[in-house]
């Protein structure tokens, strides 16, 4: 027996689910033909009748009512993921797992978590947050849809990462110890991996030339760390602007230098994910909050 042809059966299924081949093709949106044809064909290729054509009805043979109990079972399941498939084209409910670089998480997390449960109700946010080699591997096995991170390592062939936005930071020192030597000369260093001698920190090199004799001091992956070493007066580090607006305001800190200084915020996800309205949303929302 040759294998059977799954829209033959589909035809047979709805002849008899509507009680006819004209309200069959109406549903199915084909000519009446196709559908007897359809049925002819299943009927040879099954080896045996299905139904007897009346004039305004069909009668199932025994053989009929048996494969149509069948059919049935396989295309109400057919049906339930056609449903799933429509309501689940764009994720209206659920989680949202994401992960982010320490520096983004005050400040930007509440704004941007109110503006999901505005637009998306349903959705549970779930929220990481740390270095990017931390979390790398999470969002390659599909546990994070994706992450944001300034400092990202060399990724693996399933990963990809995508510029998002230029973010300007600045040096900051506490204005109490503003003209304190000492304290101008210490740097705090934000490294997310490794030995520091093994890495190049432009900013860094970019203060040197403010102050040349400038050492580092205290190396933290954490901006909220740095923020409170630099407020104790412990040394000069350098944020990002959205961190600390109110600090500069308030003169608790002051910036050093002229201008600003940009570093790219980097979207990481698997080559494979699907940008899906849900998370394009969420990429837009971050990049009107962190570009303010």
């Amino acid at each position: 027996m040759q294998d059977l042809d799954l829209n033959y059966l589909k035809y047979f299924y709805y002849v008899t689910h509507e009680n006819g081949f004209t309200k069959a093709a109406d549903v199915l949106h084909v000519q009446q033909p196709v559908i007897s044809r359809a049925v002819k064909l299943l009927e040879e290729q099954l080896g045996f009748k299905l139904l007897e054509r009346q004039k305004k009805q069909i009668i199932l043979t025994a053989q009929g009512r048996q494969v149509y109990h069948i059919a049935q079972k396989i295309f109400q399941h057919t049906d339930q993921i056609t449903a799933y498939a429509k309501d689940h084209q764009e994720q209206t409910s659920g989680d949202l797992c994401f992960a982010t670089s320490d520096s983004l998480s005050p400040d930007i997390l509440g704004p941007l978590l109110a503006q999901i449960k505005k637009q998306y109700p349903q959705i549970r946010p779930i929220h990481h947050a740390g270095p990017a080699h931390f979390l790398l591997d999470q969002i390659t096995e599909g546990k994070i849809e994706f992450g944001l991170f300034f400092n990202v390592p060399e990724l693996t062939p399933d990963l990809e990462k995508t510029k998002l936005a230029q973010i300007p930071f600045v040096f900051v020192v506490s204005k109490e110890h503003s003209k304190n030597k000492s304290v101008l000369e210490s740097f705090i260093a934000s490294r997310e991996q490794g030995r520091i001698e093994t890495f190049k920190l432009p900013l860094f090199d970019k203060y040197k030339q403010l102050h040349k004799n400038a050492q580092i001091t205290a190396i933290s992956s954490s901006s909220i760390a740095r923020k409170d070493m630099v407020l104790n007066g412990l040394g000069v580090t350098v944020l990002p602007h959205f961190l600390i607006p109110s600090e500069l305001k308030n003169g608790l800190l002051k910036s050093i230098g002229e201008g600003e200084h940009f570093l790219s915020l980097h979207l990481v996800e698997r080559k494979s994910s699907y940008r899906s309205k849900l998370k394009q949303f969420v990429l837009t929302e971050i990049k009107k909050i962190v570009e303010k």
